[in-house]
């Protein structure tokens, strides 16, 4: 992702949560160079504007729908809140609350979340029942140890898949699928359809599935398919017919690959 414009950042800041209304009503003040940013229009509405009293996160999304770019905007905060997990700069639970959080507000903005279901949801399910450290107070020391315990199970996978999915936008040429998590032929179909962004009408079958990604999606340059050994050995015939696709691909269409990776991704 190329480096954001920082008269834009001051305003994806605010909409993330990361500043109030007054340091953002402060820096419009003293930065002047947002007129070249803005129609001299909307600059002027926007000094003007009522930054203690107005709906401010309203307005402040109009203008990015208007003149910036709201996947720009998307892009930031998840590659934010992802460097923060890997960094192990937020508490896990808090992460998986957010993840959540981005996830169903960009399935509503953007249609495609950037982050996967998994990533967005499942991991927020599995911690549901752990508190975030403001919350210990609630809790007795034992009873605690003991409702933190699935943060020590699931702490590296998530940190894994935000590696993962932190390299997948930051570089749109590589995407990756991790087929040990399938659970059903149906599953596997909607894994492709929501990673390569298939359209609405696909029929989640091969045929479809070989037409998507010969010709009706772009595809990454690079397409990583990992736990392929795991899901072979459960749908050894879905693992077959797959592969036969994978293989017909990778012949095929030039510039492009589709690797098969026994294990997971390092």
């Amino acid at each position: 992702m190329k480096k954001v414009n920082p008269n834009r950042v001051k305003f994806y800041e605010f909409l993330n949560g990361d500043i109030n209304k007054g340091q953002l009503e402060n820096w419009v003040y003293e930065t002047k160079e947002l007129e070249k940013e803005l129609p001299e229009d909307h600059y002027i509405d926007l000094i003007s504007f009522a930054f203690k009293t107005g709906d401010l996160k309203t307005y402040i999304s109009k203008l990015v729908d208007l003149f910036f770019d709201w996947q720009e905007y998307e892009a930031w905060r998840t590659i934010k809140l992802l460097r923060n997990i890997v960094n192990d700069e937020i508490e896990i639970v808090l992460a998986t609350r957010m993840l959540r959080q981005l996830y169903l507000e960009q399935e509503e903005k953007i249609k495609w979340p950037l982050i996967s279901i998994n990533l967005g949801i499942g991991f927020e399910s599995v911690l549901d029942n752990c508190p975030i450290e403001s919350e210990y107070g609630n809790w007795n020391k034992e009873a605690l140890k003991k409702q933190l315990e699935p943060i020590n199970w699931y702490k590296e996978e998530i940190k894994n898949t935000a590696i993962k999915e932190l390299a997948e936008i930051t570089n749109k040429e590589l995407k990756s699928i991790d087929m040990g998590q399938i659970v059903s032929n149906k599953h596997l179909h909607q894994l492709f359809w929501e990673k390569l962004k298939f359209p609405d009408f696909y029929g989640e079958n091969w045929d479809a599935l070989w037409d998507s990604i010969t010709g009706l999606v772009e595809m990454p340059k690079k397409l990583i398919l990992y736990n392929y050994d795991k899901f072979e050995n459960e749908f050894s015939e879905d693992a077959r017919i797959l592969t036969t696709i994978i293989l017909d691909y990778n012949k095929e269409i030039k510039e492009r690959e589709i690797e098969i990776k026994a294990g997971n991704i390092r």
